[in-house]
């Protein structure tokens, strides 16, 4: 029995991704891309999963989305990227990547993660990270000398996380999690929601590590791996804490599709909120599978507006929209 139900959930969750890929009106295409009420403190958008190649489908599609934020009624504060900006990391990727944002200014601020994808060029993974600095200083114009930093938008701090390996997971150093500490505990002075970027989810968060899509899946696949329980610590000891994370390529969906395709994109734990977002470049087979996707953010004094958007076709998907009340 137990097979037979797991089989008509598979074959719902099918149809439904079907039904999305055919119809992608099924959203708003004139809602204003103004925040929804004029006190917002913060404004910004995020996607993950670009996988830039040579492919012109794939330039195109980031170019679209990058358009839609420059054009948008109320500036963009900033332009989340969580992670695998490139296919394999290689130079003519970065330079692909720096293209597509040299036409266009999306956001204020922009925000880039590396990913797992960003380590695997043919040199090697140090050059990989080396490529990752190098390139936050020509789409970004910062300086950084590490695959994880801090920055503030607003005064709101961002941290941004980045493995020190080449592996599908994260291997994150003792020396990295001490900084993420001490960090934590800096931006948790201003009483302000703190963002934590990583392209790495928890371990066992958003459906994982059935969602990862091995056959014979292990607790840990598709999560920041060994270093997982240690962050998931650091994180959940403050308030109004937002991890944004990739990597999965899952869908959107929201609370009332958890039993169909077992999992959500946005799961809460008190005052401590995980984020996965939809694969920019990707389609899947769970959740909604269009192109261009990635979710807005509009913080206000009191609570945090999670709003889904097709970046690339213009239309926010209202079915996915949560808001997360601040402590």
């Amino acid at each position: 029995m137990t097979g037979f139900i797991t089989f008509i959930k598979g074959l719902v969750a099918v149809i439904m991704s079907v039904l999305h890929f055919f119809f992608p009106f099924f959203g708003d295409f004139t809602a204003a891309t103004t925040p929804l009420k004029e006190d917002c403190r913060l404004n910004f958008a995020a996607v993950a999963d670009i996988h830039m190649t040579d492919e012109t489908a794939r330039r195109d599609m980031l170019k679209f989305g990058l358009q839609n934020m420059e054009n948008s009624q109320h500036s963009l504060d900033a332009l989340v990227c969580a992670g695998d900006l490139t296919d394999h990391g290689e130079k003519e990727e970065w330079e692909m990547l720096a293209e597509a944002f040299d036409a266009y200014t999306p956001a204020e601020n922009i925000i880039l993660a590396g990913g797992n994808h960003d380590t695997w060029t043919d040199e090697g993974c140090e050059i990989g990270q080396e490529y990752f600095v190098e390139y936050n200083k020509k789409i970004a114009q910062r300086e950084i000398d590490k695959v994880y930093y801090s920055t503030k938008v607003n005064g709101y701090t961002f941290i941004v996380m980045g493995s020190e390996s080449d592996h599908t997971y994260a291997t994150i150093s003792p020396q990295q999690l001490q900084w993420l500490e001490n960090v934590m505990e800096t931006a948790s002075k201003d009483g302000l929601p703190i963002f934590v970027v990583s392209h790495w989810p928890i371990n066992e968060s958003h459906g994982l590590p059935e969602t990862w899509g091995d056959d014979e899946p292990e607790p840990d696949d598709g999560g920041f791996g060994d270093e997982s329980a240690q962050i998931e610590a650091i994180l959940k000891k403050y308030d109004n804490v937002f991890l944004i994370s990739g990597h999965i390529h899952n869908g959107l969906t929201n609370e009332s599709q958890e039993d169909i395709y077992g999992y959500v994109s946005v799961e809460s734990d008190g005052s401590f909120h995980s984020v996965n977002l939809p694969s920019y470049m990707y389609l899947t087979i769970r959740g909604r599978i269009a192109n261009g996707t990635g979710l807005n953010f509009e913080v206000y004094d009191d609570e945090v507006v999670i709003r889904a958007r097709s970046y690339s076709a213009g239309v926010w998907y209202t079915d996915y929209n949560y808001t997360i009340e601040l402590v």
